[in-house]
């Protein structure tokens, strides 16, 4: 077989695999303010798979504003509002927030950030009483709520 027609297809394939890992990116995260709350009406609720956190989380908000809309889809919201439980090296569990707004889909910006570390003996109390699953996302919302008050003051 001629080297002539194996050149370009390996060159097709070198430029794809090092093209395809640059278009994957993860998009570049700006820091915003709180402020930026301001005007929001549509709020998406990202709590991965866990549905026990992300009804927490929504019915906290929606009972203290009842006019946010909580959207099901990402796209048709203003912000995001993403929150994870995470277990720390010593074997505490850290609940993570952060309300995220698209500019693009390469672009978004940090608006706030929530983190919980409970005590290990707060954590034993918060376990057999509510459920950590149930503490951690139940502050979430109530920052998330008093910053979009704020901003929407």
């Amino acid at each position: 077989m001629n080297n002539s027609y194996r050149k370009p297809g390996w060159l097709s394939f070198l430029i794809l695999t090092f093209a395809l890992p640059v278009l994957a990116q993860a998009p570049i995260i700006e820091g915003g303010q709180p402020d930026e709350l301001r005007g929001v009406t549509k709020v998406f609720v990202d709590t991965s798979l866990d549905a026990q956190q992300r009804s927490v989380l929504v019915r906290e908000i929606k009972k203290q504003l009842p006019n946010l809309e909580i959207v099901s889809r990402p796209e048709e919201s203003d912000i995001h509002l993403r929150f994870s439980l995470r277990e720390t090296r010593d074997g505490r569990t850290t609940g993570v927030g952060t309300v995220v707004k698209w500019i693009d889909a390469n672009r978004a910006r940090a608006l706030c950030s929530f983190r919980d570390d409970l005590s290990p003996i707060y954590e034993q109390h918060s376990i057999k009483s509510y459920g950590i699953e149930y503490t951690m996302p139940l502050r979430f919302a109530r920052e998330f709520v008093k910053a979009y008050k704020k901003a929407n003051s």
